[in-house]
């Protein structure tokens, strides 16, 4: 049988237990702000993507409207209304199924979690073409 002095030098101590949990708590508290970093980076890389491929659809809609008929005024004219709407054959459907809008603004998960949205700018006078711009909010 075991006596209960070699029992009680097996356990551990409350003191013991609260300095590990101590040490957790610290430890989770230095690697929480990085995850939270982690996560705000992902938004922005993401956000950063769709405005690249947005700009990109925008000028492959303005080639394709451009490359009819009336030329580049067909393309002026026709840039009017939803504009996300306008791009979705120029789009993946991943993409554009991730993105929502309504005429000139365009919202997603990853925007809102950079805390930005897209604008489609208006048609500058001259030779110049729309862009898509970031707005912060």
């Amino acid at each position: 049988m075991i006596s209960p002095v070699s029992m009680k030098s097996r356990a551990f101590s409350l003191v013991e237990i609260l300095v590990v949990i101590a040490i957790l708590a610290v430890l989770a508290a230095l690697v929480l702000p990085q995850i939270i970093n982690i996560r705000g980076s992902a938004h922005l890389s993401t956000a950063r993507q769709q405005q690249v491929e947005l700009q990109t659809a925008l000028g492959n809609w303005i080639v394709a409207q451009s490359s009819g008929g009336g030329g580049l005024a067909a393309a002026k004219a026709a840039y009017t209304g939803n504009k996300l709407a306008l791009l979705q054959n120029y789009l993946q459907t991943a993409t554009y199924s991730s993105l929502s809008g309504s005429n000139n603004d365009v919202s997603s998960a990853a925007l809102d979690g950079a805390n930005a949205k897209l604008q489609f700018s208006a048609w500058p006078a001259g030779a110049g073409q729309p862009s898509v711009l970031w707005v912060n909010k």
